[in-house]
């Protein structure tokens, strides 16, 4: 068998690529622009701010027009409060 038909049988025996593709929940994209104050923004959408409570421990929540969203005991759970607060998930595309 000629080298040029091996190549021909073998390329008829791949399987075809697949792609996949994965709708994430939008996360934000987060920022602490000075200690202690975290800023979230979402492709080009202020989603609000988070800042470290002071001196207790804890978190206190923002959205964009800086309306209080509510306290947290940790970072993460403040900012997922702000995301879920700006309805950001309806900018998912």
């Amino acid at each position: 068998m000629p080298h040029r038909d091996r190549k021909a049988s073998r390329a008829s025996l791949a399987k075809p690529r697949r792609r996949f593709t994965v709708a994430l929940p939008p996360r934000g994209l987060w920022v602490e622009v000075e200690r202690g104050f975290h800023v979230g923004n979402e492709r080009g959408v202020f989603l609000g701010s988070v800042k470290a409570a002071d001196p207790e421990p804890g978190y206190h929540a923002f959205g964009p027009t800086s309306e209080h969203i509510g306290w947290f005991d940790e970072l993460e759970a403040a900012k997922v409060a702000v995301i879920a607060a700006t309805g950001v998930g309806s900018l998912a595309r």
